[in-house]
């Protein structure tokens, strides 16, 4: 008998809430980036203060400090230094998960 595995959506505005409060950080946006086995999992564009550095490693140890479960973490970070937005003034989350998909292409991890 096969086991079904189970798979949970997760809310890139949660994931986005939880680093909201990291000190480090001026703007994030979580988006769904392609992944061959399930399908997305959750990459976070962040923009630091002026000044100030973050890593993947210490956005994670915060999280866990946090007691955040490891369904909200996300799966990998991009630093940026500009926030693109649309024409409206809101992030644009399609040109970043176009970026994400691009990087992802390029580093061999998924095909297009």
């Amino acid at each position: 008998m096969l086991q079904k595995k189970m798979v949970e959506n997760i809310s890139a505005k949660e994931v986005e809430e939880l680093i909201n409060s990291h000190p480090k950080r001026e703007q994030v946006a979580a988006v769904g980036m392609p992944d061959p086995i399930l399908g997305e999992r959750v990459c976070a564009f962040i923009k630091p203060k002026k000044d100030e550095t973050v890593s993947f490693e210490e956005i994670i140890s915060y999280l866990k400090g946090k007691k955040t479960s490891a369904l909200y973490l996300p799966e990998r970070i991009e630093i940026i230094a500009e926030m693109p937005l649309t024409n409206v003034g809101k992030f644009d989350k399609k040109r970043l998960r176009d970026e994400i998909r691009e990087k992802l292409r390029k580093e061999g991890k998924i095909e297009l």
